[in-house]
């Protein structure tokens, strides 16, 4: 941490997340200049917009003094554009993050091929098992496996690394100390130990309606390529997707079944350009002559342990023996349900939502969305499951 820390910290709580940055920055020489311009200086510059300017002068610097202080305390490192740790892949995005606040250890971020890995909260046990063995062995092969945290293939991805004793990196889109998603609390207690948590967001910030899009551009921009497993058509892992072409990184998708909608993100994704791949190779093979000091791909992937398979229980009439089968019951939206309500309902394809996933995807401002979902979930259309998630019921 350096004397210019407290600065960034300041600019970035003011600025915003995701804030397009680079011609402020070009127009000043650091973000103590910014801090120590009087308005005039400010306005005159004309890189600046109107709120912008009364978020800098409405911003103390007490705030940024604070997160250091609440850092410091927790053992939390920091890090900004002016420091060696800073991953390069996000230097040269124009939403560049201003500031990181880590959990763990990214030393070897910037020498190391990373990969981005990102699905469904709600995957098929087949993806899941696709997802960690994947994973491991990427990690195996010494790269780096980058995702959200989230359930479902996040949380898988980061078990591959993990069983591969590899190195793993979750991009938070809240603060850290924040109690989002405590079901995974365990895992990112494993991953801080052995990689790293990271986010952009002050200690202790909740999540917001943006912060998910927010995060995503992170996830990608510090990836050499973004690998996509079971997306479906309004997943929001294809903002990340999204993302990751904007910025110039490769996308890689695991087919699926052109009959099961669970795969129709991926399949698109295929059809407009993205790598078909299977294995570990597939994706890391076309790395291997840009940074072979970098990657390992003779490497042993470890066995994976096997997860037990979720299944219900049926006995057929006249069989001696029980069979278990998956069953998938198709939702129909409840009758009378005003427009908000219906297109909040239909965005539900299977897997949880939060309520600011589902504003990022409908669109809808947050208050509309709370209240579908209360009507929603009064008629019993769909239930709260904690974390500030939702799924039908």
């Amino acid at each position: 941490m350096n004397e210019n820390t407290v600065y960034w910290i300041w600019l970035s709580m003011a600025l915003g997340a995701a804030a397009r940055v680079d011609e402020i920055l070009a127009c000043f020489s650091s973000p103590k200049e910014i801090y120590e311009a009087d308005r005039t200086a400010r306005i005159i510059s004309g890189v600046f917009a109107k709120p912008q300017i009364e978020r800098l002068e409405k911003t103390p610097l007490k705030n940024a003094q604070v997160a250091i202080e609440t850092c410091r305390r927790n053992g939390w490192k920091i890090y900004t554009p002016d420091d060696d740790e800073y991953p390069e892949g996000l230097r040269h995005i124009h939403d560049r993050p201003l500031v990181l606040y880590v959990d763990g250890d990214i030393s070897y971020i910037n020498s190391r091929v990373s990969v981005g890995v990102v699905g469904t909260r709600k995957p098929s046990y087949e993806s899941i098992k696709i997802a960690r063995k994947i994973c491991a062995g990427m990690a195996a092969m010494n790269a780096v496996i980058v995702s959200g945290g989230a359930l479902g293939i996040d949380s898988a991805a980061h078990e591959g690394a993990l069983e591969a004793d590899g190195k793993t990196v979750c991009v938070m889109g809240c603060g850290l100390g924040c109690g989002y998603l405590r079901e995974n609390e365990e895992l990112r207690r494993r991953i801080s130990q052995s990689g790293a948590l990271i986010t952009e967001y002050p200690p202790l910030a909740g999540v917001t309606r943006s912060s998910f899009p927010e995060r995503n551009r992170i996830i990608s921009g510090m990836s050499m390529g973004v690998l996509v497993v079971e997306a479906g058509e309004r997943s929001g892992s294809l903002i990340t997707a999204r993302k990751a072409n904007e910025q110039g990184r490769d996308v890689f998708a695991i087919p699926g079944s052109v009959l099961n909608s669970a795969y129709t993100g991926v399949n698109r994704l295929i059809r407009d350009g993205a790598s078909a791949v299977t294995c570990a190779e597939d994706i890391l093979g076309g790395y291997k002559m840009m940074y072979p000091d970098r990657l390992n791909l003779n490497a042993k992937v470890p066995e994976m342990i096997e997860q037990k398979q979720p299944s219900v229980r049926l006995k057929f009439y006249g069989e001696k023996e029980e069979k278990s089968v998956v069953l998938k019951i198709e939702k129909q939206p409840p009758a009378n349900l005003d427009p908000d309500s219906l297109a909040v309902y239909n965005l539900f394809k299977g897997e949880p939502l939060s309520a600011d996933e589902i504003c990022a995807m409908s669109g809808l401002p947050i208050s509309k969305v709370l209240t579908a979902l209360m009507m929603l979930e009064a008629g019993n259309a769909v239930i709260a499951i904690g974390g500030n998630n939702y799924q039908l019921a």
